[in-house]
C-alpha cells in the first residue's frame, strides 16, 4: 500500500511539470461522517490455561463517527497540493484516533476551479484510550471542488479509510486482558467510508 501512496505522490508531481513550481500556502478546514463496516484482526496469544490461542477473522458491523480536521500545506502550482493534516477521527465503536496525515491532492480543473478532484494520503494515528500503540492510516477519494472566492474553495469528498488497530485482548476464561507479555500478534483494521466536506483558503 505505501508503495501505491507513493507512486500516486509522484504522479501528481510528475502532472505539474517544473514549470509549473510557485509554491503558495494552503490552510483548511474538514469535517466528515465515517461509516465503518468491516473489522479484520489477527491475534495470537497465550490465555490462562497456558494454551495458544490464533485468531484471525472479521465481522461485519457498521458503526457511525464523525472527523474534524485541519490541515496547512503549499499549492505545487496550479493543480496540485500537498498538506499536513491533523484533528480527531473515529475510527469503531467508542475508538478515536488523532492523526498526523500527509495528503496530496490533484485538481485536473485547476485548485482555484471549479471541478472534480482526486487525492491520497497516509497517516500516523495515535489512539485516545487504551494501548496508545502508533498506527497507520490510509485514505483514497474523490470529490468536487466549488470555487467561492479567489483561493477560497469547497470541496466534497468520498473516500475509502482503513485504518489499523491494536486492541485490548480479553481473555475468554477470566474475562482479564491479556498481558502484553503473553501477546505474540495483536492488529486490526476498520475499513470505511467517508463523506466529508472541506473549506480550504
Amino acid at each position: 500500500m505505501k508503495k501505491v501512496l507513493l507512486t500516486l505522490f509522484l504522479v501528481l508531481f510528475a502532472c505539474q511539470g517544473l514549470s509549473a513550481w510557485r509554491p503558495r500556502p494552503s490552510f483548511g478546514l474538514e469535517w466528515g461522517y465515517t461509516g465503518t463496516a468491516l473489522k479484520t484482526w489477527q491475534h495470537n496469544y497465550i490465555y490462562s490455561s497456558g494454551a495458544r490461542i490464533v485468531d484471525n477473522d472479521r465481522t461485519w458491523r457498521y458503526f457511525s463517527n464523525g472527523s474534524v480536521l485541519a490541515c496547512a500545506g503549499l499549492d505545487l502550482g496550479s493543480r496540485v497540493n500537498v498538506s499536513l493534516y491533523s484533528g480527531l477521527i473515529g475510527v469503531y465503536s467508542q475508538r478515536w484516533m488523532i492523526p498526523l496525515e500527509l495528503r496530496g491532492r490533484w485538481c485536473p480543473s485547476g485548485l482555484c476551479s471549479n471541478g472534480p478532484l482526486l487525492h491520497a494520503g497516509i497517516a500516523a494515528a495515535f489512539p485516545t484510550a487504551s494501548l496508545y500503540e502508533t498506527t497507520a492510516r490510509v485514505n483514497l477519494g474523490a470529490g468536487y471542488r466549488v470555487n467561492v472566492h479567489s483561493a477560497k474553495c469547497v470541496d466534497f469528498l468520498l473516500s475509502l479509510q482503513v485504518c489499523g488497530d491494536h486492541e485490548s485482548i480479553r481473555d475468554p476464561d477470566t474475562r482479564y486482558y491479556v498481558p502484553a507479555e503473553d501477546i505474540f500478534s495483536n492488529f486490526a483494521e476498520y475499513w470505511a467510508l467517508n463523506v466529508s466536506v472541506a473549506l480550504n483558503f
